[in-house]
């Protein structure tokens, strides 16, 4: 997975507070039942010094000592204290651990590397702050394909009956996330309201996210009310240039906007990543009839030259819940 530089900053920066958290807790316990128990913090003063002088033998290298030799005896008088301080806490009615430093990953105690790799607990936080980063440019919420129900589609038992048809839909689009790169085909969603559209897509979505891949899923409404914002002044950003640089773009419901300023800003977002090779999404309620007749031809025709059509077909799904 490509993680972004953000990313790399905020897991840093969680790792340094997960540390500094632990560390602190760890002092807070000690300080909370040494009070009075000089043999205690005799015995971790007694430690910390044998880690420092284990330090300072390894980095001295004096030719005259056999620096194995004093490692060996360090660490045999760093097991007695640790024994002595167990048995102790013990004796206290404590767990024997009760003062060990509770880092959130025993592995590499919270500092990202392990045996001189990046640990898992790193690269866990690095993929969900980077698909965090990459979904900022989504607008709607994102669900996983095993969300979309096909039980909600009639069956007559027939081929192309609506059960059928969007099983082939969704097993194409889980297809198509899975494998998705810079030359994935562009797709067009086209049906009625209610059909699982912006579903499809939002799983979609997720997925290439998921993948490493950079992701706008927006309306196409919210997309044109922001280029003419920016275009007049009245909001800073560079919407089209945001959606040339995507890996993914999803404009979702083609048709819902009312701008008699969106036919030319519609053609340059889709005949640029056409240009580019880059791969799109649209979803439209509208039929190709109603679609050939709101759009100019240049429109028309990249949307249904350059994409795969996908029907979508069945009742409203909202409706259909109902009576289930």
């Amino acid at each position: 997975m490509r993680y972004t530089e953000e990313a790399y900053y905020k897991a840093e920066k969680e790792l340094e507070r997960r540390r500094i958290s632990a560390q602190e807790e760890q002092k807070k316990r000690l300080a909370d039942i040494s009070r009075g128990q000089f043999e205690l913090i005799e015995l971790e003063r007694k430690i910390t010094n044998v880690n420092l002088e284990l330090l300072k033998v390894i980095s001295r290298r004096d030719p005259d000592v056999k620096a194995s030799d004093c490692v060996m005896k360090i660490k045999e008088n760093n097991l007695k204290a640790h024994q002595e301080k167990e048995a102790l806490l013990k004796k206290m009615g404590y767990p024997t651990d009760y003062l060990d430093v509770k880092y959130h990953c025993q592995k590499c105690f919270d500092s990202g590397y392990s045996d001189g790799k990046r640990c898992e607990c790193f690269k866990e936080l690095l993929e969900e702050y980077s698909y965090e980063d990459r979904a900022k440019g989504c607008e709607f919420e994102l669900h996983d394909f095993d969300e979309f129900k096909l039980e909600y589609y009639h069956s007559n038992g027939e081929p192309d009956d609506p059960y059928n048809s969007m099983k082939k839909v969704l097993n194409n689009c889980i297809e198509y996330s899975r494998d998705f790169s810079d030359s994935s085909d562009s797709l067009l969603f086209i049906g009625n309201t209610g059909l699982g559209k912006t579903m499809l897509s939002s799983c979609i979505a997720k997925r290439v996210l998921l993948n490493g891949y950079s992701v706008v899923f927006k309306s196409v409404f919210k997309i044109l009310e922001d280029v003419l914002a920016e275009h007049y002044g009245k909001k800073t950003g560079n919407t089209l240039e945001e959606l040339r640089d995507t890996d993914l773009v999803i404009l979702d419901d083609l048709g819902s906007e009312f701008s008699d300023q969106s036919d030319p800003i519609l053609y340059q977002i889709i005949n640029d990543r056409i240009n580019l090779h880059k791969p799109t999404v649209v979803t439209t309620n509208m039929t190709p009839q109603q679609l050939n007749e709101r759009y100019n031809e240049r429109i028309f025709s990249r949307l249904f030259g350059e994409y795969k059509v996908y029907p979508f077909v069945g009742n409203d799904i909202r409706f259909e819940k109902n009576n289930i």
